[in-house]
C-alpha cells in the first residue's frame, strides 16, 4: 500500500512539473489551454476554471495539455497553430526544462536535510554481520593505522588507498586497525572475509563523513550535480541509441513500481534520489527529436522556422501518430521483458 501510495505521489509529481511547464509559458506567451490533464484514460475529477478544463484521470502514466488550436485550424489569433514560431517553441521546450528544474529542486531538498558524503577516513557505515562490526568498529569511527601503517600523515584520499591495499595485499590475514573514538585510541583486530563475486577481501565498511550544507550551498551544489547526471544520462541515452547497449536495463512502469518499492524499503533518501532519476530521465528523453515526443515537435518547428512556412498540419498530425503508435509498441515490449524479469 505504502508502495502503491508513494508510485501514485511520484509520478503525480514529475507529470505536473512537467505539464505545468507547458501551461505557464503558454499562459506567459498568450496561448490558452482547453485543458490541463494529470493522467490519461477515463477522468476521475475535472473543474473548469478560466477557460481552462483541469482535470484528473484514472492512468497516472502521463498527461497533457491540450492548447487552442494545436491539432486543428483555428480563427483565433491566440491559438497554438496561429502563435509565432518562438513562442510555441519556448512552450514545448518548457516541460522538460520543468523536469531538470524538479531534479534541481529535489537535490537542493536532499542536500540540505540529509548532506554530502565527504571523502574521509572515518567510518560512515559498517555491514551487519561483517568482520567491522563483530570486531567493535562503529560509525564515526576514524582509522589512524592499519598493521603498523600511519595514515594520519596521509591525505584522505591516500589513506583510504592504503587501507584498501593492506586489505587486500594481507590475503585474508589478521588485521590490526587502530582507530580514534572520542579523542581515545583503541585498537582492534579482525580476519576479512572473501567476496567470491568481486574476488576480493574486505571488512565490510564504506568510507566516508556526512557534511551538511546551508540553502545557498546546497543550490550551488543541485545545479553541479544535476548537469553531471544530465551529461551521464545523454551518454547512457546515445549508447543505447546507436550502439544498442544498456537495452536490456531499460525498465517500465513494471519495472519502475518494483524500484520504487525497493526505494520505499531503503527509506526516504533513497525515493528522493529515484524521483530525481525518474525527472530527468524524463526530461531528456522527451527532447529526444523523435515523433510525438517533445524534441520531435521542436525539431519540426526548427523546420517551419527554416523554411518561413508551416508543415501541412494534416502530415505533422500523421507524422506524430505514426511516433506515438511506435512508442506505445516500445512500451508494451518493455512491460513484457519487466514481468519476465519479475516473475519469471
Amino acid at each position: 500500500m505504502i508502495t502503491l501510495l508513494t508510485t501514485l505521489i511520484l509520478f503525480g509529481v514529475i507529470i505536473l512539473g512537467h505539464e505545468l511547464g507547458h501551461f505557464l509559458i503558454a499562459n506567459w506567451v498568450g496561448i490558452p489551454a482547453e485543458e490541463f490533464s494529470i493522467g490519461m484514460g477515463p477522468k476521475i475529477y475535472q473543474r473548469k476554471t478560466n477557460k481552462t478544463l483541469f482535470s484528473l484521470r484514472a492512468l497516472p502514466i502521463g498527461g497533457y495539455v491540450k492548447f487552442v488550436g494545436e491539432d486543428e485550424k483555428s480563427d483565433d489569433p491566440r491559438a497554438f497553430n496561429n502563435a509565432k514560431v518562438w513562442k510555441r517553441f519556448l512552450v514545448i521546450l518548457s516541460g522538460p526544462l520543468m523536469n531538470f528544474f524538479l531534479a534541481i529542486l529535489l537535490l537542493t531538498i536532499s542536500f540540505m536535510s540529509f548532506g554530502t558524503v565527504r571523502t574521509s577516513t572515518h567510518i560512515l557505515e559498517t555491514i551487519d554481520a561483517s568482520p567491522a562490526q563483530e570486531a567493535g568498529l562503529q560509525k564515526g569511527d576514524k582509522i589512524i593505522e592499519i598493521n603498523g601503517r600511519n595514515l594520519e600523515n596521509m591525505s584522505e584520499e591516500k589513506a583510504i588507498e592504503t587501507i584498501r591495499d593492506v586489505i587486500k595485499s594481507e590475503g585474508g590475514q589478521p588485521l590490526r586497525l587502530t582507530i580514534l573514538r572520542d579523542g581515545e585510541a583503541k585498537e582492534f583486530e579482525m580476519l576479512p572475509n572473501y567476496n567470491t563475486e568481486k574476488n576480493t577481501y574486505e571488512i565490510g565498511i564504506y568510507f566516508g563523513r556526512l557534511q551538511r550544507h546551508g540553502p545557498l550551498s546546497s543550490i550551488k551544489l543541485a545545479f553541479i550535480q544535476t548537469g553531471r547526471l544530465i551529461i551521464l544520462m545523454i551518454q547512457l541515452v546515445g549508447s543505447m541509441i546507436f550502439k544498442g547497449q544498456v537495452l536490456n536495463e531499460v525498465v517500465g512502469p513494471v519495472g519502475i513500481v518494483g524500484e520504487i518499492n525497493k526505494a520505499v524499503q531503503s527509506g526516504i533518501h533513497d525515493v528522493i534520489n529515484f524521483a530525481i532519476t525518474i525527472t530527468l530521465n524524463l526530461g531528456i528523453i522527451n527532447l529526444i527529436p523523435f515523433p510525438a515526443l517533445d524534441g520531435g515537435r521542436l525539431a519540426l518547428l526548427v523546420v517551419e522556422g527554416l523554411r518561413g512556412r508551416p508543415i501541412d498540419s494534416q502530415k505533422e498530425g500523421y507524422i506524430h501518430f505514426v511516433g506515438f503508435v511506435l512508442l506505445m509498441l516500445l512500451m508494451i515490449v518493455v512491460t513484457f521483458k519487466d514481468i519476465v524479469r519479475q516473475w519469471f
